[in-house]
């Protein structure tokens, strides 16, 4: 059966022979051109399609146990730092802390009443002790004039006794003189007296000065009490701001865990999201191509989902150890047999996230790392 040729290589054939020389010559140069250009490319980068767009998922768990009484997010909706999640149901700790607010206010309104006691008890003391001591001022000066009018009488009554004895005088003004001196000893001892009774009220008023240390201590035990009611205040207060779940950052809601209605523990996860531009890759690179490999070297990122649209980074950081050493499950070789297995090491390159958002985490990708490009 005949073989029957396309045009092309019929002309080809039939064409002279050094021209086909030329074109043979110009088809090898072609190759080895391409064959230099992949050497090249293989000393000056690394490919690799192994890699993944990663970001930091972040689970909100419950602090306390409940009915989930409102779940304000799902999948796929953007939150902000500090909005609403899911609401535990508070009616229970809401009445707790209303409970112990009042008892606060009953011994804030008792603590008014003594401190008001207190006080007045205070005024009245002083008072009291103030007008002791001007009754037992007054009463010295009393003694002291007393004092006063009995020497001058005793004076009086002794000359008058010499001039009767030598009869110089009536016995009337003698009788006279003898009557003053009486009444002057009747007004100094009832002077003394009084002032007897003068410092005996002082020293009671300053014995009683002291009675407001009960009120003083009564105080002082209510102002301990409102202190343990008002820590249990904060505490209760907390665990009420515990059933309100909040969200920790600017973000997007991956996948929702719970419905309104269902009893969660401490502990369970509630929602899962991330920081939409807070995400980078991580390439699996063989430990045989680390030898050029530096932070900072530029990076060009082809993503699966977005084929013909570019993506460029940097690397960032260099696995410290082999993903082999956080196995789960170790790999020892007790039998002596062994075969060498190249390991791979963990490379994080930094990508900005475009407006956008089109980097997902958990996307293919495929990284060419410049050896060269810093």
């Amino acid at each position: 059966m005949p073989i029957s040729l396309s045009p092309q290589a019929a002309r080809l054939l039939s064409a002279p022979v050094r021209t086909r020389k030329r074109l043979f010559l110009l088809c090898g140069l072609i190759l080895l051109s391409g064959v230099i250009a992949f050497l090249v490319h293989r000393q000056r980068y690394i490919s690799e399609n192994d890699a993944r767009v990663m970001a930091d998922m972040i689970t909100i768990s419950s602090r306390v146990d409940g009915w989930v009484a409102q779940r304000d997010v799902t999948d796929g909706d953007v939150v902000t730092e500090g909005s609403r999640l899911v609401v535990i149901d508070q009616r229970e700790a809401l009445m707790q802390v209303e409970e112990l607010k009042a008892s606060d206010e009953a011994l804030r309104l008792e603590s008014e009443q003594v401190k008001t006691r207190l006080e007045t008890s205070r005024d009245a003391t002083e008072s009291a002790v103030a007008a002791a001591r001007a009754h037992r001022d007054n009463t010295e000066a009393a003694l002291r004039s007393s004092q006063a009018a009995l020497d001058l009488a005793r004076k009086d009554h002794t000359r008058s006794e010499n001039l009767i004895a030598e009869n110089a005088i009536a016995r009337r003004v003698w009788d006279q003189s003898r009557t003053l001196l009486q009444q002057a000893e009747g007004k100094h001892r009832q002077a003394l007296a009084a002032l007897a009774e003068a410092q005996a009220n002082l020293d009671q008023a300053l014995a009683h000065r002291n009675d407001p240390r009960e009120l003083e201590a009564r105080l002082e035990q209510l102002a301990q009490q409102r202190a343990e009611v008002q820590a249990r205040i904060r505490q209760k207060e907390v665990a009420l701001g515990d059933r309100v779940v909040r969200s920790p950052i600017d973000g997007v809601v991956d996948q929702k865990f719970v419905e309104p209605g269902e009893y969660v523990i401490p502990g369970q996860r509630l929602v899962v999201l991330h920081d939409p531009k807070a995400v980078w890759v991580e390439v699996l690179l063989k430990e045989t191509k680390l030898g050029g490999l530096k932070p900072g070297q530029s990076v060009s990122i082809s993503v699966d989902a977005y084929p013909g649209r570019p993506f460029s980074g940097s690397v960032e950081r260099i696995g410290t150890a082999a993903t082999s050493q956080f196995a789960l499950i170790p790999s020892p070789n007790p039998s002596g047999n062994f075969t060498k297995i190249n390991q791979r090491v963990p490379v994080r390159i930094k990508v900005e996230q475009p407006d956008d958002n089109p980097l997902r985490p958990g996307m293919m990708v495929e990284v060419d790392i410049d050896l060269a490009g810093i």
